[in-house]
């Protein structure tokens, strides 16, 4: 018995598309009846309207994207973009941009953003799907986003180089159109960056600078070094010089290797030894406690002897 060359072409259709297929592609590879007979059979179940998911294909949030990729004619973008590149937190967001002529309706959670200046080559393949980059990814943020939730997106693509400053500014420049399609909050963001005077490496480093701001704490000097004799001892993350006071946020990725360990507390002891009071705070701290931070970073402060 030979194969049935019709259902191999369905299977690698599917399989290139998280298991699933358009209706127009099942017409082309089953015939019109065929096709038909499959869905009131359900041996097609759909997903969204046009397309279906053969049987046996797992349900992922994959899946969801490219239904609703596929559905809408569009570009997996906003939120979960963001998720595809690691900006934001998983949360599953199932978000597509289409141009203003597309009008489908989409079945929840799935959204469709309609935007007039979405430029194909902005857009990438990431995992199998066609997606917004990363730069455009941080414009659209904007408008679904709160401004500080667009901030963190911002500095997690800088620390892991997806992105730069100057790549974020251009397109925000050339996209124009404040407050309608992202630009405006990015705008502020990228303005009030540019009034720090200080260098920024990291997300929980920027959390801890928004906090001591809230706090109405001194303005700490990031990345302040740190010598003795002419001898580098440390680079500190954030310091207030005058009064001696060192203050480390820590992640968990650096700092996890024995070597990293060690190094980390080599450096404390030698700043505590040069009169240094050296406060360590985790990324729980800055986010979950900043109040219990703002707190303990004021009692060194007040007891600090040269205050």
């Amino acid at each position: 018995m030979g194969v049935d060359k019709t259902l191999v072409t369905l299977d690698q259709t599917a399989r290139s598309q998280y298991g699933l297929v358009t209706s127009q592609q099942a017409v082309k590879i089953l015939g019109p009846h065929r096709k038909s007979r499959w869905v009131t059979q359900r041996r097609l179940a759909m997903v969204q309207p046009g397309v279906f998911r053969l049987p046996g294909a797992p349900e992922t949030w994959h899946q969801s994207l490219m239904a609703a990729a596929l559905a809408a004619d569009g570009v997996v973008s906003h939120r979960s973009a963001a998720e595809l590149w690691g900006l934001i937190q998983p949360a599953g967001y199932v978000e597509v941009s289409i141009t203003p002529s597309r009008m489908p309706r989409l079945h929840p959670p799935a959204v469709a953003h309609r935007i007039k200046d979405l430029h194909p080559d902005l857009a990438t393949e990431r995992v199998g799907l066609r997606v917004t980059d990363p730069v455009r990814t941080i414009i659209d943020l904007g408008l679904v986003l709160s401004r500080g939730a667009v901030s963190d997106a911002l500095s997690r693509g800088l620390s892991t180089a997806l992105l730069t400053v100057a790549e974020v500014e251009r397109l925000r420049e050339a996209l124009g159109r404040p407050g309608r399609n992202g630009t405006g909050v990015v705008r502020s963001i990228l303005e009030a960056r540019s009034l720090q005077s200080a260098p920024e490496e990291s997300l929980l480093e920027r959390r801890f600078f928004d906090l001591t701001r809230r706090a109405g704490l001194p303005t700490p000097v990031l990345q302040y070094e740190v010598w003795d004799g002419g001898r580098f001892v440390a680079r500190i993350d954030a310091a207030y010089p005058a009064l001696k006071i060192a203050i480390e946020v820590d992640g968990y990725g650096p700092h996890t290797t024995p070597e990293a360990f060690q190094r980390d507390r080599t450096r404390q002891n030698r700043l505590v030894a040069l009169g240094w009071t050296v406060l360590r705070f985790t990324w729980d701290d800055v986010v979950r406690r900043p109040a219990e931070v703002a707190r303990i970073i004021e009692e060194a402060i007040r007891r600090a002897p040269a205050a």
